[in-house]
């Protein structure tokens, strides 16, 4: 799919590689550049997974030799992916400016901790550092007040996404242009993308400010998380919170023995605890409610959906032996490379490429998906937020809903989330007059999307077959809870379930802790990221090759595709990994958050002996107990002068405070957008720095059938016959 594609990786953290791996996979040559002596995560398992097929170059970089190295690889790539600050890049001849003017045709993406021209951007780009800055730990939910840890790399995860999406953007705008450019993003702007499920401010309506957690009491850590007689947990999802537990026929027997209050959260936890997992599964399946057990971290590769969807690929890993990997989430008709080991140190770096021609005559977009037609026919949000990322980029995104619109929207804030950027269409594709409609909606679309089960999407003229018979060269994506290929294809599936079997649900709990309930939605957003790196892929490959290619990723997928950290060894055995400590204050002495004598918290990375040697001299042997007799800001002053990496942990209020800063609203990292129900609606704003090309907000979540008759009018239908659609409510 993307086979024309040669990428400069270079770069030691999780997102850089992550997003190197994900272009690698489909199709992209990526070459990793490596310091003398190799990464020094070498021989574990997230070098073996996140560096699977690519090929690997030495290169010194603090010498003039290997710079130019670099240089005259650079003048044959098409995209630069790296994690060095503005400075730092500088300093190697990696600046924007330097590379315009050298590589005009090099798209250069750069994953720092925090964003291009904020006032932060050469500060750590340590995941825990940046979450603390930003404010991000105020939304865990967790056993204890105060700011809370999580184990899954939110921001990480998403930073990788966000990369590879805007790499392949810039690219698209290139077909066009004949420039390369800026594709820039952070782990910082990783996690804006995330928390917009409850990160929003609306002036009116129904969620006008959400309300703030009180600091000194725990969250709330359960939802529809229950443990049972054989001491497993099941999570259910059942989003209206309609169905009645005593329907199911265990309960019956439950009832039928003991008193038990359905009406309390505390009767349900008794009534769950006296019959064992596979009892209410069977139960709640037979129902078609969304359940799955909560797993340890890891188990889910063992899955049989997982096996069967090949979401885990064996390898014969050069320095690992036989293991069995997460593979990415991807299905597709193209032949995607997937299932390479990662390289020998040095192996494949001899191979160059031909140098790119010089930049051809071209405009410049006004967006970096200007021209872009997407039709979104998906609902909820994994999925539908991807369509709306492109929206943001610029794309003209077509949502199609029911006449009483898409069933997220009781969930406002989810649905702000979910279609930011889009027009809606109010289409009744139950009645036959709809399918003219519909047929020159997928005539009129470059992209179609849409996340529904292909048994209902089927009847409605959408399954692939139907899109196609319409529209042959469209770029078709479709995501699914479970994946197609095994036993679960047509099964329901939520956010919470797959946290659940992906083990964050435990992880995040912290060590011996009951799970927690995951916010905010981090399965939902990752599958929904993974819909929009393959949504971008299929566009780079139509607008080159002029094929539209069909892509698949599923909630399953996702799942299994972050636990990345681990493989199954040739023993059979889950490698290790680290996990958070009981109290959800990090995960040792050294990589943590610690409360000060005023309350306030701060966090502190030190991952280097140095800093470590320099953060004992400093605090004693009880760090904790250091920590509380000294206020933060003189804590923090003095760790900075003996150059341990930390900050201040942004805690109460963080959401008001993000939105109010008047650096975020000037860099456009808040989005201000009138809409007809929420009044003027603020979200967390650009996820991306493409430098030239603006990031422009247009749309707010629109309300139900609010562009319908405008979008009629674009695919060729006058005033008479839209009134006589809506007169047959077949439009709304």
């Amino acid at each position: 799919m993307l086979g024309d594609l040669d990428i400069v990786e270079i770069g030691e953290d999780m997102a850089v590689q992550v997003a190197g791996l994900m272009l690698c996979e489909l199709g992209a040559d990526v070459l990793k550049v490596e310091r003398p002596g190799g990464d020094p995560a070498r021989g574990t398992a997230p070098f073996a997974n996140w560096n699977r097929g690519k090929r690997s170059l030495v290169l010194d970089l603090d010498t003039a030799e290997g710079r130019a190295a670099l240089d005259a690889r650079l003048a044959g790539a098409d995209a630069l992916l790296h994690q060095f600050t503005p400075a730092r890049a500088k300093a190697l001849g990696l600046d924007d400016a330097r590379l315009a003017e050298a590589h005009p045709h090099l798209v250069v993406c750069g994953i720092t901790g925090s964003p291009r021209g904020h006032p932060d951007v050469e500060r750590s780009d340590d995941e825990l550092l940046v979450a603390a800055r930003l404010g991000a730990l105020y939304e865990n939910d967790g056993h204890r007040a105060g700011p809370i840890v999580y184990r899954y790399r939110q921001g990480s995860w998403s930073a990788a996404h966000l990369a590879a999406a805007a790499i392949l953007a810039r690219l698209v705008a290139r077909l066009r242009s004949g420039r390369g450019g800026a594709a820039h993003t952070s782990i910082f702007q990783g996690y804006l993308a995330t928390l917009p499920l409850v990160w929003a401010r609306n002036s009116e309506g129904p969620m006008p400010n959400p309300p703030t957690y009180p600091p000194d009491k725990p969250r709330a850590i359960a939802q529809q998380l229950f443990q049972c007689a054989d001491g497993n947990w099941l999570q259910i999802m059942d989003p209206t919170r309609q169905f009645d537990y005593a329907t199911m026929p265990t309960m019956w027997d439950v009832m039928a023995e003991a008193d038990v209050d359905l009406e309390t959260e505390a009767g349900q936890q008794d009534a769950f605890r006296r019959r064992p997992l596979e009892a209410w599964l069977a139960d709640l399946r037979a129902a078609d409610i969304a359940a799955e057990p909560a797993f340890p971290m890891g188990e889910v590769l063992r899955h049989e959906d997982v096996v069967a969807n090949r979401y885990v690929v064996e390898v014969d890993d050069p320095e690992l032996g036989r293991t069995l990997q997460p593979n990415t989430p991807f299905h597709s008709d193209a032949d995607l490379p997937q299932g390479r080991p990662a390289p020998r140190l040095g192996e494949g770096g001899e191979r160059a490429w031909t140098p790119k021609p010089g930049p051809a005559a071209g405009e410049a977009p006004a967006a970096v998906l200007d021209g872009v037609r997407v039709l979104d026919l998906g609902m909820f949000l994994a999925g539908p937020m991807g369509p709306s990322m492109m929206g943001d980029m610029g794309a003209n995104v077509i949502k199609v809903e029911a006449l009483t619109g898409d069933r997220i929207r009781f969930m406002h804030r989810y649905y702000q989330a979910a279609a930011r950027s889009k027009r809606s269409l109010a289409l009744d594709l139950t009645k036959p007059g709809a399918q003219p409609i519909l047929k020159r909606l997928l005539e009129w679309a470059e992209l179609v999307h849409h996340n529904m089960r292909f048994k209902g999407a089927a009847k409605l003229g959408l399954s692939e077959e139907g899109i196609r018979r319409h529209n042959p060269d469209v770029a078709f994506n479709y995501a699914s809870a479970y994946g197609q290929r095994g036993a679960r294809g047509n099964w329901p599936g939520y956010d919470s379930i797959f946290n659940a079997i992906a083990g964050w649900e435990f992880e995040n709990a912290g060590e011996g802790n009951r799970p927690v309930f995951n916010r905010p939605g981090t399965m939902d957003v990752a599958t929904a990221q993974s819909t929009l790196v393959e949504l971008m892929a299929s566009l780079y490959a139509k607008r080159a090759t002029g094929r539209g290619y069909t892509t698949q990723t599923s909630l399953l997928g996702m799942a299994a595709f972050t636990q990345g950290e681990r493989l199954i060894g040739p023993d059979g055995e889950l490698t290790d990994t680290y996990h958070l400590t009981s109290d959800q204050t990090g995960f040792s002495p050294w990589h943590r958050i610690y409360e000060c004598a005023d309350g306030r918290w701060i966090a502190v990375a030190a991952h280097k002996a140095g800093q470590r040697t320099a953060m004992r001299a400093m605090l004693g042997d009880d760090f904790e107990a250091a920590a509380k007799a000294r206020d933060a800001a003189d804590l923090l002053a003095a760790l900075e002068a003996a150059g341990v990496p930390c900050d201040l942990v942004n805690f109460e209020d963080a959401m008001h405070r993000f939105f109010d800063d008047p650096a975020n609203r000037a860099m456009n990292l808040v989005s201000v957008l009138p809409q007809p129900l929420y009044g003027l609606v603020e979200q967390p704003g650009a996820f991306w720095h493409f430098g030239d090309i603006p990031v422009t907000f247009r749309h707010c979540c629109p309300a139900v059938g609010e562009h319908s008759d405008a979008i009629l009018r674009e695919i060729g239908y006058s005033d008479e016959e839209i009134a006589a659609f809506r007169a047959a409510k077949i439009v709304g």
